[in-house]
């Protein structure tokens, strides 16, 4: 029976190390060649070392190449960018020039539009003021200036009397002295009378303009009697009347 403390040893067998030498010769005689010792395992940290270092500079350069095309791209895009903002500007330019130009035509417009109803309206409040001649020929006339100042005007057969402004007959009426009367109102505070023996060629609500028939003068109607009030006040008719010659 074989003992359980006995210990064996068994022969270890060391790793030999194996060096390489590396020798350096040149064409001079007179130099000595150098030799290099290394191994393996040195050889490949070495080749490990050298692979890591230009691995890193490939990849900065790699780093860097890229780093510039997108900042080229980038530069690129920008001056694209500003390419097409500098369009837009010329183009709104344009428009803003084209709007003003526009907004100029459609001001004179409206200035000349304002004047045209200035001048329209001022035309129309003159034709509504009585300063025209009661008659359309010549006559002769009498100024009366009591209580209510009026104009006697004595004219030939044949001559007619007519409104002396635009207006609207408010009333064909009676009168105790010349026969008939028709009163006109311009609206703007002022009415005209006309009073004459002659038969009316207007009705009540009529609209008349300066020069309207209102009577015929005849051989026995040769008088009209020709008043003015002004805000329901009689003024003298010779204070706004055109009498030309």
């Amino acid at each position: 029976m074989q003992d359980p403390f006995v210990f064996r040893f068994k022969p270890v067998r060391h790793k030999r190390r194996v060096y390489r030498h590396l020798i350096l010769t040149t064409d001079d005689t007179g130099t000595r060649p150098k030799v290099i010792k290394y191994n393996i395992s040195t050889f490949i940290t070495i080749a490990v070392l050298l692979f890591l270092v230009l691995g890193g500079f490939i990849g900065l350069v790699i780093f860097e190449h890229d780093r510039d095309e997108r900042y080229e791209l980038k530069l690129s895009e920008k001056e694209q960018r500003i390419e097409e903002l500098s369009a837009s500007n010329t183009e709104l330019s344009t428009e803003i020039a084209s709007l003003n130009n526009k907004i100029e035509i459609l001001s004179n417009t409206v200035t000349t539009k304002t004047a045209s109803e200035a001048e329209l309206v001022e035309t129309l409040e003159a034709q509504a003021v009585p300063s025209e001649f009661p008659l359309t020929g010549s006559a002769s006339f009498k100024e009366n200036t009591g209580d209510i100042p009026e104009c006697v005007f004595t004219a030939s057969e044949g001559t007619t009397v007519v409104a002396t402004a635009a207006g609207v007959v408010e009333d064909v009426l009676e009168d105790e002295t010349y026969g008939n009367a028709i009163v006109v109102d311009h609206g703007n505070g002022y009415k005209t009378y006309y009073k004459n023996l002659g038969d009316s060629m207007v009705r009540k609500g009529d609209s008349v303009s300066a020069g309207t028939t209102l009577f015929i003068i005849g051989s026995d109607n040769s008088e009209l009697c020709y008043q003015i009030s002004n805000n329901g006040e009689y003024i003298n008719p010779l204070d706004i009347l055109q009498i030309n010659g």
